[in-house]
C-alpha cells in the first residue's frame, strides 16, 4: 500500500517538474524578447518575431522554445544564417531555474504561492542580467517590476502567512535587507569611488591640482603662466570628457534594494559577496586574456550580471549560509561547573 502511494507521489512530482520546465522555457522565450527589445525601445507585443539577418517573419512552429532551435540546428529556415545560441541559453536557463525553485520549495509543504512569486522575480533577474551584460544599462521598468514583486511578496507573507509558506523572511528582515547592501553600494559607488579616483587614480586630476597650485603662486606676468594655463585647460577638458567615475550604477543600488526586500538582509549580504567573488574572478580572467593577446585590458564591465547571479544563488540558500557563518563565529557558552 505504502509502495503504491510513494510511486504515485513520485509520479506526481515528476509531472509537476515537467510542467514547470515547459512553462519555464516558454517564459524564457518571452524573456529573450524583453532582453533584445527593451534596451532599444521596441514594443514587446506589436512587432512579430523575425530573423535578425533577413527580416523574414518567423512561423509559429519555429518559435517552440528550445526544440525549434535544436530542430533547425541554430539556423534560420529562410536564409540559413546562424541564430544566436543566446536564445536557447535563456530559455533553458529559465526552465532549469524554475524547476530548481520547485525542488527547493515543495508545493505540498510550502505551498504554490511563494515558488510562483520567486519564479516571477527570477525572470526579472534574468532580463536584467543579460540586458546589463549587453548594454551596461538596466531598464527602469524591469527594476520597478522587481521592486513590485518583492513588495507584493512581503505584503502577502505578512498578511497571509499561512498561504505563503516556505519563505521564512519576515517584514523586518525584508526592510533591513532593502538597505543592508543598497546603502553601502550607494555610498561606495557615488561618494567613495569618485573621491578615490579623483585623488589617487586619475593622472589628469592629480596633474590639474599640481598646476593650479603652481599657478596660484605664480604671477600672470611670468612666462610660464600662459603655458601652464594651456596645460591646465587641456587636463580639465580631458577630465570633462571622461566624466564622473562611479563604482556602482543606480541600477545596481535599486537591484540590491529589491533583492534585499525579497530575500532578507542575510541573503542580500551573501548575494553581494558572491557577486564580488564572481566579478573578481571574471576581471582576473579578462586581465590574463588581455596580457596574453597584448591587447588593451578592459577598464570597466557590467556588474549587474554578477549581482543577479548572486541573488539567484542566495534565493536558494543565502539565509542558511549566513546562519551557518553566524553560528561559526558565535563563541560557545561554557557551562557552569
Amino acid at each position: 500500500m505504502f509502495t503504491s502511494f510513494e510511486e504515485g507521489l513520485t509520479g506526481y512530482y515528476i509531472g509537476i517538474y515537467i510542467m514547470v520546465f515547459l512553462f519555464g522555457i516558454a517564459i524564457g522565450s518571452f524573456l529573450n524578447v524583453c532582453i533584445y527589445r527593451l534596451p532599444v525601445g521596441e514594443s514587446l507585443t506589436k512587432k512579430n518575431s523575425h530573423c535578425m539577418t533577413c527580416g523574414t517573419p518567423i512561423k509559429w512552429y519555429d518559435l517552440i522554445p528550445v526544440f525549434s532551435w535544436l530542430f533547425l540546428r541554430g539556423k534560420c529556415r529562410a536564409c540559413g544564417s546562424k541564430i544566436s545560441g543566446r536564445y536557447i541559453l535563456v530559455e533553458s536557463l529559465t526552465g532549469i531555474l524554475f524547476v530548481l525553485t520547485f525542488l527547493r520549495f515543495d508545493v505540498i509543504t510550502d505551498g504554490l504561492l511563494y515558488p510562483a512569486l520567486l519564479c516571477l522575480f527570477i525572470s526579472g533577474l534574468i532580463v536584467i542580467g543579460f540586458e546589463d551584460y549587453d548594454t551596461q544599462q538596466m531598464t527602469v521598468g524591469v527594476l520597478m517590476y522587481l521592486a513590485v514583486i518583492a513588495a507584493l511578496t512581503r505584503i502577502l507573507t505578512t498578511v497571509f502567512p499561512a498561504n505563503v509558506r516556505g519563505c521564512g523572511i519576515t517584514a523586518t528582515d525584508g526592510l533591513i535587507g532593502m538597505f543592508a547592501v543598497s546603502v553601502p553600494f550607494l555610498v561606495f559607488g557615488f561618494v567613495l569611488t569618485p573621491l578615490i579616483y579623483s585623488f589617487i587614480i586619475s593622472d589628469d586630476c592629480k596633474s590639474a591640482r599640481k598646476i593650479r597650485k603652481r599657478l596660484k603662486n605664480m604671477p600672470e606676468t611670468d612666462k610660464e603662466h600662459s603655458k601652464l594655463q594651456k596645460e591646465l585647460d587641456k587636463r580639465l577638458e580631458s577630465i570633462e570628457e571622461t566624466g564622473p567615475v562611479y563604482g556602482f550604477g543606480m541600477g545596481d543600488v535599486i537591484l540590491m534594494a529589491a533583492g534585499g526586500l525579497m530575500f532578507g538582509w542575510k541573503a542580500a549580504v551573501v548575494a553581494a559577496f558572491a557577486a564580488i567573488i564572481i566579478g573578481a574572478v571574471y576581471a582576473l580572467a579578462l586581465k590574463i586574456k588581455a596580457s596574453r593577446s597584448d591587447s588593451e585590458s578592459v577598464k570597466a564591465f557590467a556588474f549587474g550580471p554578477f549581482l543577479t547571479a548572486g541573488l539567484v544563488f542566495a534565493s536558494f540558500c543565502g539565509t542558511e549560509l549566513m546562519d551557518m557563518y553566524i553560528d561559526f563565529l558565535t563563541v560557545p557558552q561554557i557551562p557552569p561547573m
